[in-house]
């Protein structure tokens, strides 16, 4: 059963195939002769070079078609992690309109502002989080916290001094 994977292949195969028949004895007469299957026709060469011309149009087509799908694909994707993305920012500003000192949900927000490349809001989030879970003394928040800190401060080439909060 031929896929979509291995079908630029198969077509590849069949121009081998096709390129091997063309040289053995298929075309021989009963007397042990050799008939010319292409006797009016342009020279093989020209013959095999316009068919690999044929054989590479349609590989390319076909890799075209895929990548084109492929595409669509991860652009559904975006667009569905995106919502999802801006579905956690509404539901943790919510939570932190009702109680601005929750770490956790400064922590997530900051962490659904990474998702949306937002990392100017990440980082400040990020940084409430880190203040709140000092506060209260939540050593596994804070260095949660912190690490999150490192990694935006890296990924979106900003320093410390950028987003003094004090």
């Amino acid at each position: 059963m031929m896929t979509e994977k291995n079908k630029p292949w198969s077509v590849l195969l069949a121009a081998l195939i096709f390129s091997l028949i063309c040289a053995s004895n298929v075309w021989a007469e009963e007397d042990g002769e050799m008939a010319d299957p292409f006797e009016g026709k342009p020279p093989i060469a020209d013959q095999l070079k316009q068919f690999s011309d044929e054989i590479a149009k349609r590989v390319h087509q076909e890799l075209q078609e895929l990548l084109d799908k492929e595409m669509k694909v991860l652009q559904e994707e975006r667009k569905r992690n995106r919502y999802t993305a801006e579905e956690k920012i509404a539901k943790q500003a919510g939570i932190i309109k009702d109680d601005p000192k929750n770490a956790q949900a400064h922590l997530a927000l900051g962490e659904a502002y990474d998702e949306m490349r937002a990392g100017a809001n990440a980082i400040v989030h990020t940084q409430i989080a880190e203040l709140l879970f000092k506060e209260q003394e939540n050593k596994i928040g804070l260095a949660k916290s912190r690490r999150n800190l490192r990694i935006y401060f890296e990924k979106y080439e900003y320093r410390k001094e950028d987003f003094l909060l004090n």
